[in-house]
């Protein structure tokens, strides 16, 4: 295969290899404009129609099952909507979705990482006196001992997180990053994927109930979100740069959501929650996630040289 060099690649950090760039730039472009539009085609109707059925998140076993599948549905569409727009310009061939293997040891920290993040949060809470803390909510919930209770959603709990993740870092990490670090440093392309993924995410959290804790100003919750993603895309999109493997990244991702839900907001008491400091929208988690990203950051950014792809 012919040899290309950008001008992008050549001042990255030695530890995150060399994106293999389009053939033609402007095919590119193009692709990530087709995803950017359409993303919103995809997504808005089936907010529309989730709120138009009467979803409401904190009750959504009780919706109707139509509301609930365009509900969870829309953790796929960047997926389909990166699927489109490689069928639009130029088709699968030679793209990388970046199912390649890692080493354990990889995976293991893309795990741990999250679940230091909830752990500091909630832990913070909980000592504090910020929140309650109740492990009997989770006992109740999975009918085992807390500390089984806890293993059972770090471990086997990720696996439906893992479904939802690939459906959105199909788009956010094989699609958009790979392609925006072509041209910018992976910095600057984890601002961007924060920000659209954010933004994703802002129809839910303006329009169907119970995304929004109604104590929580939406300007407010809609910023510390922000602030969230923008955080965690860093060893996301570094992880997915440097191994070329979109299974650390999918780990990462699916265990905070199964850290968050499944065990830390199960063992929380719901008398006198703070809604402003925990949950998605919360600045607990926000501020957990910049002081575990940034100690962090030799773990997913790699040593010198060293691209973290098992041979």
């Amino acid at each position: 295969m012919e040899s290309h060099t950008h001008p992008a690649t050549t001042s990255a950090p030695s530890s995150v290899p060399p994106v293999e760039p389009s053939p033609d730039p402007s095919s590119r472009r193009r692709r990530i404009t087709v995803f950017a539009v359409t993303l919103p085609v995809l997504v808005l109707p089936a907010v529309a129609f989730a709120v138009s059925r009467g979803l409401d998140l904190d009750r959504i076993s009780q919706a109707p099952v139509a509301a609930q599948i365009a509900a969870y549905s829309q953790a796929l569409m960047p997926a389909l909507a990166a699927l489109i727009a490689c069928l639009c310009t130029g088709g699968l061939r030679g793209f990388d979705w970046g199912f390649h293997r890692v080493p354990w040891r990889t995976l293991a920290g893309a795990w741990a990482l999250p679940v230091a993040i909830t752990a500091l949060a909630y832990g913070t809470a909980w000592l504090t006196g910020l929140a309650g803390f109740d492990p009997g909510n989770l006992q109740e919930a999975t009918g085992l001992h807390p500390i089984l209770g806890v293993l059972l959603g770090l471990l086997p709990g990720i696996v439906p997180y893992i479904v939802l993740a690939l459906g959105e870092q199909l788009g956010w990490s094989s699609l958009l990053a790979t392609r925006m670090a072509e041209t910018r440093s992976p910095d600057v392309t984890a601002v961007i994927v924060g920000l659209a993924w954010a933004a994703f995410h802002v129809p839910l959290m303006l329009f169907v109930p119970g995304a929004v804790d109604e104590s929580v100003p939406l300007a407010y919750a809609l910023a510390v979100f922000t602030v969230n993603t923008i955080t965690l895309a860093f060893p996301l999109v570094w992880l997915r740069l440097r191994t070329r493997s979109i299974w650390p990244v999918l780990v990462l991702h699916a265990t905070g959501n199964a850290a968050t839900y499944f065990v830390a907001e199960a063992m929380t008491a719901t008398e006198g929650r703070p809604a402003l400091l925990l949950g998605e929208g919360g600045a607990l988690p926000a501020i957990s996630a910049i002081v575990v990203v940034f100690a962090t950051r030799r773990f997913w950014r790699g040593r010198p040289g060293a691209s973290g792809r098992s041979r």
